[in-house]
């Protein structure tokens, strides 16, 4: 578990004589986290650290930076097919690979909060970029046609313990965790 959650999670603790990680009462702890729904494949792709970057088309995540996002896997595709483009074409990946990596995004099912990744920087993607650093950001993006769109770095992702069923929401609203779902 990251250091700024547990200093977290110890902020909720009350009882002076046990141990955070060591006692029954840290089970029945829940801590609050932003949470941003994405489509699948992207959820997957995010929990499975193939997508490094997200982009939004106005600066959604840049208040979070550095700090830890719940992603929720939405009921609804991608309604486009770059993402196959992507993985095919600039990530070399065959069928079978990209199957495989479905299979395992949709471990879960959807309509559920499914791990946690970090927050990087937040930045606007200049309308001029093209070439080789174009290329390498849709790489990470998993994505084309990202200039004047708002990219953020993720790292770190994680899949929870268990599915948390929830509905999902527009742009981004606090979930609460329960403490024995975090990895």
């Amino acid at each position: 578990m990251q250091k700024g959650l547990k200093k977290t999670l110890k902020m909720f603790h009350t009882s002076e004589k046990c141990v955070l990680f060591g006692c029954a009462c840290f089970a029945d702890m829940a801590v609050q986290v932003p949470c941003l729904l994405f489509r699948q494949p992207y959820a997957g792709l995010v929990l499975d650290g193939v997508k490094t970057v997200e982009s939004r088309w106005r600066p959604l995540l840049a208040p979070l930076e550095n700090q830890t996002l719940a992603v929720h896997v939405a009921q609804r595709d991608w309604e486009g097919l770059e993402w196959w483009a992507v993985l095919s074409g600039l990530l070399g990946m065959d069928s079978a690979q990209i199957e495989a990596l479905l299979e395992s995004g949709e471990r879960f099912g959807r309509g559920v909060v499914a791990g946690l990744v970090d927050v990087g920087q937040t930045w606007l993607c200049p309308a001029s970029l093209q070439g080789k650093d174009l290329q390498c950001l849709e790489q990470s993006a998993v994505l084309i046609g990202l200039q004047e769109k708002h990219l953020t770095n993720l790292s770190n992702p994680r899949w929870l313990k268990a599915p948390l069923r929830a509905l999902g929401g527009r742009d981004l609203w606090t979930i609460e965790i329960p403490a024995k779902l975090f990895p």
